[in-house]
């Protein structure tokens, strides 16, 4: 964790199997709000991958919300996150604050990335 959002504690859920059962499950416990659009990302990744014959899709669609999880489990990078994707969609941020925001935000994508396994 970087300095910016250090946790006091654990992750809420350890990090889930990169299956579709398990991320579901861990979507409904960490962001029950995500929910229906997990659900539509994956018949939507279910069918593009029928149509086409390649794993891709799938293989997108799981690392998408693996991510989102890997973020999810621990609230203060979630909130990390989430301040700055608005500052970084403020049309009155300074070019300071969008710098910092978007430097905070790879560095939450790339922890998470770690712990999914990229």
């Amino acid at each position: 964790m970087t300095a910016q959002y250090a946790e006091a504690e654990g992750p809420l859920i350890p990090q889930p199997a990169m299956t579709r059962e398990a991320l579901r499950d861990a979507v409904r416990r960490l962001d029950l709000p995500s929910l229906a659009v997990f659900d539509k990302e994956c018949h939507e990744a279910f069918d593009r991958a029928a149509e086409t014959g390649a794993i891709n899709p799938l293989r997108f669609f799981l690392i998408k919300w693996a991510t989102h999880v890997a973020i999810h489990r621990w609230p203060a990078r979630a909130a990390a996150l989430h301040e700055a994707e608005r500052v970084a969609g403020d049309p009155d941020a300074d070019e300071k604050a969008f710098e910092a925001s978007m430097e905070t935000s790879s560095l939450i994508l790339a922890e998470a990335q770690r712990e999914i396994g990229l």
